[in-house]
């Protein structure tokens, strides 16, 4: 199973960099996506509701006190090979 950090590292791979903030919310509707089409979790790591939005805990520990975040920020353990082609589509 992949992890918070592969999806956010793919994430930003496609993208960009983008704020740290943006990146927190892809991640949830990434896993709310996989819950309800594939009626399977796409990460094991729960998600936080802060007082400025949602939040996986283990992403914000790479961010801390960062506005913008790249694929480097998450260089040193993203894998974006963990998720399958299906999840990639998706």
């Amino acid at each position: 199973m992949a992890r918070a950090v592969d999806v956010a590292k793919y994430i930003l791979t496609k993208t960009g960099e983008m704020t740290a903030m943006k990146l927190q919310k892809l991640v949830y509707y990434s896993q709310a996506w996989s819950l309800v089409w594939d009626e399977s979790p796409l990460f094991e790591e729960d998600i936080q509701a802060w007082a400025n939005g949602l939040v996986v805990q283990v992403l914000y520990s790479y961010h801390r006190g960062q506005f913008k975040v790249n694929e480097d920020t998450f260089a040193a353990d993203g894998n974006v090979d963990a998720l399958t082609p299906n999840q990639k589509d998706s």
